[in-house]
């Protein structure tokens, strides 16, 4: 049993609280990383700016003060500019005198960590003449990078976490808004199919406020108060059909009576009878409870016995009871078509695919073929396009052709000039099977209906069927990545178009 107030943490919410939060952050670690080394460049372009500004502002003051041998001058002047940010060694040498002689002066400490360096020379001209310009020592810069490193430490955590913080908060604000919106309706939905009873259940509601337009659990829950009600509707008549089988048997037990008593001889035989007549009464109570596979067995014992009474009692039973007979085995072969037909759309959707390579031009000529052995009488003028081939499951597609070209050759049979094709064409770059006849057709407001399970467009006296074909075939061609739609009108015939793996499962090919 589900339960309808099923925890928010559990399920597919939780999972998409988690995808989110992972996604983001990976997206806020990227995005911290190129901001991160963006700064970093920034920073190393500003410590390459102070390099320059170094050599536009300060050499030329270092190099008269180097000139004259001011030492306590250069001392001042280096320490000044060691006071830049992430200044950390500066070093004057004095280039041009004998080693003894020649003035070295520095400050900082050199060689720490990380570091970026520059050299440059100092020169120094007598007069404004910058021909006369000779260098006369050299200035030594060295930057620490630990700074920068420490700087873009502390901005990364800053953001990991304000970015960490706000991801979490986001993530929570749309798990609310999931479970709100959809989780909390999935559940509800869950627990009522666990107590759903055909015959007792309401229709399927879901407490909330109604929005502006149908969004898609509108859709889902329309769609199954319709399945539903259809289920009823068969449900109410297997009702019925199992009260007239009741008042059948009753007036067959009247008969049997009657028989008993003109022939003596058969009475211990037509006991008998009507103590396998009673056993199969029992059975039937629970047909309308029956699936499909269960219903087989009960409906073969009622054709069985009818059988035998039509052809033991045909000439002994009056006009009134023969009648009966009669639609209690009509009724069992309509029942037996909705178990075939249920069957079908069973394996239809629940059989293992082996998907092969198919001609699906030689598959249709096969079902053409035997129409017509089925239906030698009739003459229809059928038209294949030849070397239409495609992969798929050999069985499945032969029932969709089956379905689509016996419904063209079962409604074009009051067109004498009956005519049936089986081609392809292309829309959007994808083949597009085409099966088309010039039958009886179909009203186009009635399209929604068309693929519904034993949904019909026609009356069963014009046309015998359970309804069940283009549902079969719908789903069968699902299960193949394709689909199906439809065109017709009253009197002019209908199209039917396919494709088959839409989503690029298999290649589809002419």
């Amino acid at each position: 049993m589900v339960s309808a107030r099923a925890p928010i943490g559990h399920g597919v919410a939780w999972r998409l609280l988690a995808s989110i939060f992972l996604f983001s952050s990976l997206v806020t670690l990227l995005t911290t990383l190129f901001e991160l080394y963006m700064d970093y460049r920034g920073q190393i372009d500003d410590i390459v700016n102070r390099f320059e500004e170094i050599e536009t502002a300060y050499l030329p003051s270092l190099g008269g003060s180097l000139w004259s041998l001011d030492t306590d001058q250069l001392q001042l002047q280096i320490e000044g500019i060691k006071r830049l940010p992430d200044m950390q060694y500066l070093e004057v040498r004095e280039i041009g005198r004998s080693l003894k002689r020649r003035v070295t002066i520095s400050t900082g400490d050199r060689g720490v960590g990380p570091v970026l360096s520059r050299e440059f020379p100092i020169t120094y001209a007598e007069s404004r003449d910058r021909n006369d310009e000779q260098t006369i020592g050299a200035l030594y810069v060295e930057a620490t990078l630990s700074g920068v490193y420490a700087r873009l430490v502390d901005k990364a955590v800053v953001i990991l976490i304000s970015q960490g913080i706000k991801t979490f908060l986001v993530s929570m604000f749309i798990l609310y808004i999931v479970y709100r919106l959809v989780t909390r309706h999935l559940v509800a939905i869950a627990s009522y199919l666990s107590r759903f009873n055909l015959s007792q259940s309401d229709p399927l509601r879901l407490s909330r406020s109604r929005p502006s337009r149908e969004d898609e659990l509108d859709r889902m829950v329309g769609a199954f108060n319709q399945m539903s009600s259809g289920l009823r509707e068969v449900y109410q008549q297997l009702h019925e059909v199992n009260a007239e089988l009741e008042e059948d048997i009753a007036a067959r037990r009247k008969a049997e009576e009657e028989v008993t008593r003109l022939n003596s001889e058969l009475e211990q035989r037509v006991r008998q009878r009507t103590a396998e007549l009673e056993a199969s009464n029992k059975e039937l109570d629970a047909f309308t409870y029956s699936v499909s596979h269960d219903l087989r067995a009960p409906l073969r014992r009622i054709e069985g016995f009818g059988q035998i009474l039509a052809d033991e009692y045909s000439t002994k039973l009056d006009e009134r009871f023969s009648h009966y007979l009669q639609r209690i085995r009509a009724g069992s072969r309509d029942m037996s078509e909705m178990i075939d037909s249920f069957l079908k759309l069973s394996r239809s959707t629940r059989s293992e695919l082996t998907v092969e390579d198919i001609d699906l031009s030689d598959m249709a000529a096969k079902v053409v073929a035997r129409l017509r052995e089925k239906d030698p009488q009739r003459s229809v003028s059928v038209e294949i396009a030849p070397g239409l081939r495609n992969r798929g499951d050999r069985r499945l597609m032969d029932a969709v052709l089956e379905n689509l070209i016996g419904n063209a050759w079962k409604y074009s049979r009051h067109n004498k000039a009956a005519a049936i094709s089986f081609g392809c064409e292309t829309s959007e770059g994808r083949v597009v099977y085409v099966v088309r006849d010039n039958g009886a057709g179909f009203d186009m407001n009635y399209l929604d209906r068309l693929f519904m399970p034993f949904c019909r467009l026609h009356r069963p006296e014009e046309f015998e069927g359970t309804g069940i074909g283009l549902a079969t075939v719908l789903r069968i061609l699902a299960r193949h990545g394709g689909r199906i739609w439809a065109e017709g009108a009253i009197g002019k015939g209908a199209v039917f178009r396919f494709t088959l793996w839409e989503a690029g499962g298999q290649d589809d090919k002419p």
